[in-house]
């Protein structure tokens, strides 16, 4: 019984990218075969991580485990190491049935505390689809001790492919290998002859898919390196050999290459399969080989496995041609590997396919549909509005059967005829956007202190509309209908133009709301040198002028005034609230008048001084004066 299960790939990349500009993603499915028993898991993995652990534990039930995994060989993809994980977490040396940086096949020993198989991957170069494999003669080297690099040599016109290594070791001695891109396919004992002595040897052998091999002796040791090297066949009709050895074709396939041949013979020649699909013909110059491409099959569905319906969402394949989310996507795998997702006209995201190990796959793309997003008020009552997306400046409608990708939006609502900005919102799968509630709200002004000099005007401002009204008593009544609860509310008072208060109001869940205005005042109060008011001075504070004394209404943040009479000016300090000003005058008549008034009595006394010296001296020496009373 056979039990395939295709692992549907949820590309988690999407998640949170906004549609606001393009991004490209490569995507590299890796396929996972595990058998035991009479069964087989089959899984297609998408690789985010040059590291993964793949647990097969829970098969270890009915004896050992076939595990394999493979690669698209055109991919740039590859399987740099294998190794078994113990429960413990640390690692042990698996011997493998095939290895290649594209395909690994493992017996797994469940006799073991075996938890999982581990394997590093990284960059590595396609493989052609149809090559000429040579052999080439042996490599050989003898060690006793330490340690040998040895660079495989290149040959021109050939492109390395692998080598098998042999370590001989002559018991007791060990050897082993720990290069990158190599693994072990198996070890034997067995009796060797050394000239003419036969004695007991441990013989290791393994696959190196490095050019340079890297090998540790403790004892003597036999090293027999067999290189191989590969030609892409560039036309399958009588490929021309190029070297005298004798090649073997080998026929990397792909679930989606189908092979035919004539006068070519299969053969086993005891190497590695670089895919799970690959064949070993016989080379003979009447050997012709044609192959057919299908195309994959791609299954564009959403997070819950179902069919989207999105009239907004439209993908693009190869020259162009356009597509909607409707019908399965097929791509040509070697022609051409991606394809666009299209959000209301906007090229959002390129995918590529770098490695489609199978015929068939499916892609989730987790777009959330505008039926999936619910839209409330406050208190938590649904509400029916229009939704818009602000995307590069362009409001873009959600309807109720376009879809977005999850992330970050700057949404708007329709609601009332008029756009409501609701901010930035997180919008996913089963997400509720919360609208304001709205209200015809009644805004009583209560001015119980009226600056009677001035004309009195309020200036209220809610979002972009704004009432002005002349005051023309103490109450005022201000009707704002559709209000937003938990918006603001500007109220100004202006006198001849000038702001004499103003205060910010937030709108409740009320129906109306109260403000009483209050501006600042102050009592001006100037006097001259007799302590008489001076009913001609005017106050000046900004573009207000007050005359005479009084109780006046100054301009908000105002701090300094000046008093004038006459052409006299005086600053003076308004934040105490009083202003009193003594001003240099007596009062009507005024400072020259003073003067003058002085200068004649100052004339008078000097006359009187003159009358008196005229009388003359009576008697001796004896001064006498007149007094005149």
């Amino acid at each position: 019984m056979i039990n395939r299960l295709i692992w549907i790939i949820a590309i988690a990349v999407f998640v949170m990218l906004p549609i606001t500009g393009y991004a490209q993603v490569t995507i590299n499915y890796l396929g996972v075969s595990i058998r035991y028993g009479n069964q087989t898991y089959v899984e297609m993995m998408n690789v985010t991580s040059n590291q993964l652990v793949i647990p097969i534990y829970q098969y270890c039930a009915q004896g050992n485990v076939l595990f394999s995994a493979y690669l698209d060989p055109l991919s740039s993809l590859g399987i740099t190491s294998v190794s078994g994980v113990l429960y413990n977490g640390s690692t042990v040396n698996t011997p493998v049935i095939d290895y290649s940086p594209k395909y690994v096949s493992i017996e797994v020993n469940c006799s073991l505390p075996i938890y999982g198989i581990y394997l590093g991957l990284n960059s590595y170069e396609p493989y052609p689809l149809e090559a000429l494999v040579v052999p080439v003669s042996n490599i050989t080297y003898t060690l006793t001790q330490g340690s040998i690099n040895i660079s495989i040599p290149s040959i021109p016109g050939l492109n390395y492919l692998f080598s098998i290594v042999k370590l001989i070791s002559i018991s007791p001695a060990t050897a082993g290998i720990n290069n990158y891109l190599t693994a072990e396919l198996g070890t034997e004992y067995s009796s060797v002859n050394i000239g003419s002595i036969s004695t007991y040897a441990k013989i290791t052998t393994y696959i190196t898919y490095s050019s340079n091999v890297s090998i540790t002796a403790n004892g003597t040791t036999y090293v027999v390196i067999t290189p191989y090297y590969y030609a892409p066949i560039t036309s399958m009709q009588n490929p021309v050999l190029t070297t005298s050895s004798n090649p073997i074709i080998m026929l990397t396939g792909a679930p989606w290459i189908k092979y035919s041949y004539n006068n070519c013979t299969p053969i086993n020649p005891g190497i590695p399969g670089i895919t799970p699909w690959t064949t070993y013909l016989a080379y003979t110059p009447y050997c012709s080989i044609a192959q057919s491409v299908e195309p994959i099959v791609i299954n564009i569905v959403g997070e819950s496995a179902q069919s989207l319906a999105c009239n907004n969402v439209f993908v693009t394949v190869g020259s162009n041609s356009i597509m909607g989310l409707t019908g399965n996507l097929t791509i040509n795998p070697i022609m051409d590997r991606a394809f666009y997702v299209t959000i209301s006209g906007v090229k959002t995201i390129g995918i590529r396919l770098n490695s489609i190990p199978t015929s068939a796959i499916t892609v989730s793309l987790p777009l959330i549909s505008r039926s999936s997003i619910s839209i409330v008020d406050e208190a938590g009552n649904p509400v029916n509005a229009l939704i818009y997306l602000n995307i590069n400046g362009t409001l873009i409608p959600l309807s109720d059967d376009s879809c977005i990708y999850p992330g970050n939006y700057d949404v708007y609502a329709l609601v009332n005829n008029e756009l409501v900005n609701l901010g930035l919102n997180a919008i996913y799968q089963g997400s509720s956007l919360e609208i304001p509630i709205f209200l015809n709200y009644t805004l009583n002004i209560s001015i119980p202190g009226k600056c009677p000099d001035l004309n009195l005007e309020l200036l209220v401002k809610y979002g972009n509309y704004q009432y002005t009204i002349p005051v023309s008593g103490n109450n005022q009544v201000i009707s704002i209908p559709n209000a937003m609860i938990g918006s603001q509310i500007q109220v100004k008072l202006l006198g001849n133009g000038s702001l004499l208060y103003q205060r910010v109001m937030v709108i409740n869940a009320s129906s109306s709301g109260k403000l009483v205005i209050k501006p600042n005042t102050i009592d001006f109060m100037p006097v001259d040198l007799l302590n008489n008011e001076l009913p001609n001075a005017v106050l000046n504070i900004g573009s207000l002028y007050y005359v005479g004394p009084g109780r006046y209404c100054i301009p908000v943040n105002s701090s300094v005034g000046m008093v004038i009479y006459g052409s006299d000016v005086y600053i003076v300090n308004i934040t105490g609230g009083d202003v009193y000003v003594r001003v240099w005058t007596l009062g009507p008549l005024g400072i020259k008048t003073l003067l003058v008034i002085f200068g004649l009595l100052t004339l008078l006394m000097i006359i009187a001084s003159i009358v008196r010296g005229l009388g003359g001296k009576r008697g001796g020496d004896n001064d006498e004066y007149i007094i005149i009373r």
